[in-house]
C-alpha cells in the first residue's frame, strides 16, 4: 500500500492542476470574434464636426452590426459624431437615450432608435443635415 501513496498524491495534484486550468478558463471574459473587431473613434465614419451624433457602446451587439452600414455610407460620404455611452456616461443622461445604437441630430434633436438599414439612416441623414 505504502508504495501507491506517490502515485495518489501525483494523481490528485494532476486532477487538482486541471481544475484550475478549467476555473481560469471558464471566469475568463469572452474573446470577440474578428468580424466585431473593437468600434474605434477613428473609424471612417466618424467626424467630430458632423450634425448627427452617433450614440454607441463598444459593447452593444447591434452597433458592431451598424458598423458595416456605417462604412458604406462613409464611402458616400456620410459621417457621424461618435458618442461612446461606455467611455462617457453621462452622455445618455444629457440626451436622454436610452438604448444603443441611437442617432440625434443636433440640427432639431430627430431622433432615430435601434440598428438601421443602409437605405433607412441614409434617408434620415439627408432629412437632418
Amino acid at each position: 500500500m505504502k508504495k501507491f501513496i506517490p502515485y495518489i498524491i501525483v494523481g490528485v495534484l494532476v486532477l487538482g492542476f486541471i481544475g484550475l486550468i478549467g476555473y481560469v478558463k471558464m471566469n475568463q471574459t469572452p474573446e470577440q470574434p474578428q468580424n466585431n473587431a473593437k468600434i474605434t473613434e477613428s473609424e471612417p465614419y466618424f467626424d467630430n464636426n458632423a450634425v448627427a451624433m452617433y450614440f454607441y457602446s463598444p459593447n452593444c451587439s447591434h452597433c458592431q452590426d451598424e458598423k458595416s452600414v456605417l462604412t458604406d455610407l462613409a464611402k458616400q460620404g456620410y459621417r457621424v459624431k461618435p458618442m461612446n455611452i461606455l467611455d462617457h456616461p453621462d452622455y445618455a443622461k444629457q440626451y436622454n437615450v436610452e438604448g444603443t445604437p441611437t442617432f440625434i441630430s443636433q440640427k432639431d434633436g430627430a431622433k432615430l432608435v435601434g440598428f438601421q438599414e443602409e437605405a433607412k439612416l441614409k434617408s434620415w441623414l439627408d432629412q437632418h443635415k
